[in-house]
């Protein structure tokens, strides 16, 4: 195999050196070409980009010395009619020649013309190429469909717009040999601009949904985690960065501190500091927690928050009367059919029927008024401030983290300092907590044993009510005759 030296300059050859256009082939044999490509290669005048180019492209490969034909057009937007057509050329005589003649062909020609043209159609054009330049063939029809096509995307066309118009097969002879393609690089970047925007609207109205459901759930007395919105994780994200998209959606101010209400040991009331959001609550002569007397109120607030959640419904099918269209072109009335529903006659009357074409994804409000955060030691707590009070927000919180001792030992505390007043047992079986008795009495059993829990006693009315307080907060003077009050003499005065 003889050396290759494209850059030394032979003795007996002139090759090709310009701005446009760069010959590599040194070992060119001028005999195996037409008289009529080595007259297009001698007398080219069309090399380089026309004077106020609005379309370019390229095509080409690497292999065995660089063969690359790049295209110019000035194209009318309004007509589609190609004014001006340049080149620039790297490779072999039959690139150059191939590259000249297509262009010199489709001036003054429209843009579908230009996408008609064929391999056999350039060979015409230059009277053929020798079988081992078949390639300059392929890749003169490849550079003008991308030069139509980078037009059309300049235009303003979309992805779907241009797969209609230069339809593209990436198995064909022609992708494959040409190993540089300007076509087929736009393609990829239009489907990568195309799916991050799908995938940023997918993910603007999965955390909608979570909004949405933050109010359905505050509605029902719970707040909401993570894990509760699994299902709304969008698939091009990772649990843990959506987790992230939805606590930066929410307003600023809207975030309460960290919640340390399960340190056990280290709680508010026991160390006699004030809570960072303590305030009483509607029901706070009633105990902790929410009664079931006033279950109808809670779930009133549940029927508000799910019809906030709840999608809209379509309109259903009714006949429009509006009359008769002025022209066959008019047939709209100028109104606009509601999504997945279009306009039609029928015997005379216009009425919107579903269109069998699936809905095109529409952006959400994100509704994020209100919702506050509470960060727990297991995961962050959502909840709607619209419908739930920070006081049933922190108990819920406790139910929620599931432990059920630094739960009961934070609502004795809690009363015990904040009212003050002795918890009631009873309190603990309304809803978040729903502790029955038993279960209440197997915490103060554990909760005895614990040093962390020592200022918590527990007491009994004369009526046997039992009741918990903090010996850091009540003596157990004040706390017995309070719940002797409670449970006894106020019913007396009745």
């Amino acid at each position: 195999m003889s050396e290759r030296n494209v850059y030394r300059k032979p003795d007996d050859r002139v090759l090709l050196r310009t701005a446009d256009v760069y010959q590599t082939e040194v070992a060119d044999e001028v005999t195996s070409y037409s008289e009529r490509l080595l007259a297009i290669v001698a007398d080219f005048k069309n090399s380089g980009a026309p004077e106020g180019f609005n379309a370019q492209s390229m095509v080409g490969k690497s292999k065995r010395g660089e063969v690359a034909c790049r295209l110019f057009a000035r194209i009318d937007p309004q007509t589609g009619i190609i004014e001006a057509a340049g080149f620039k050329a790297r490779g072999c005589l039959a690139m150059t020649g191939c590259a000249s003649a297509v262009c010199a062909f489709i001036e003054g020609k429209g843009i579908e013309d230009a996408l008609a043209v064929t391999v056999d159609d350039v060979s015409g054009m230059v009277d053929g190429v020798p079988s081992d330049k078949a390639h300059a063939l392929y890749f003169a029809v490849c550079a003008l469909r991308a030069l139509v096509g980078d037009f059309l995307l300049r235009d303003g066309a979309s992805l779907a717009q241009l797969d209609e118009a230069v339809p593209c097969d990436e198995l064909s002879v022609p992708c494959i040999m040409a190993e540089h393609c300007s076509l087929r690089q736009s393609r990829l970047e239009c489907r990568m601009e195309e799916e991050e925007a799908a995938n940023e609207l997918a993910q603007h109205n999965a955390v909608a949904d979570v909004l949405g459901r933050v109010r359905a759930n505050t509605g029902r007395g719970l707040l909401t985690c993570p894990s509760d919105w699994a299902d709304l994780v969008p698939a091009h994200l990772m649990p843990a960065e959506f987790e992230a998209l939805v606590l930066e959606s929410l307003q600023e101010g809207m975030a309460d501190e960290a919640a340390d209400l399960l340190a056990a040991g280290t709680a508010d009331a026991a160390s006699g500091g004030e809570p960072a959001a303590a305030q009483p609550s509607e029901f706070a002569n009633r105990g902790v927690g929410i009664p079931r007397i006033f279950g109808a109120r809670a779930q009133a607030g549940k029927a508000e928050a799910d019809a906030a959640e709840a999608p809209a419904m379509p309109p259903t099918k009714r006949v429009l009367d509006y009359g008769t269209p002025d022209s066959a072109d008019d047939d709209d009335f100028g109104l606009v059919p509601p999504e997945g529903y279009k306009l039609v006659q029928v015997d005379g009357q216009w009425g919107l029927v579903e269109t069998d074409e699936p809905a095109a994804p529409r952006r959400r409000p994100l509704r994020n008024e209100g919702i506050r955060v509470l960060r727990g030691g297991k995961a962050p707590y959502l909840y709607d401030s619209a419908y739930m009070k920070p006081s049933f927000a922190r108990w819920a919180f406790l139910a929620q983290e599931d432990d059920p001792l630094a739960a009961f030992a934070y609502c004795v505390r809690e009363d015990s300092r904040l009212y003050p007043r002795p918890l009631a047992e009873t309190s603990l079986a309304n809803r978040p907590f729903n502790m029955d008795a038993a279960m209440v009495a197997a915490l103060w059993d554990e909760a005895h044993r614990n040093p962390a829990y020592a200022d918590l006693a527990r007491l009994e009315a004369s009526n046997g009510d039992v009741y918990y307080y903090s010996t850091e907060h009540l003596s157990a003077e004040l706390a017995r005759s309070l719940a002797e009050w409670a449970s006894v003499e106020r019913f007396m005065n009745v």
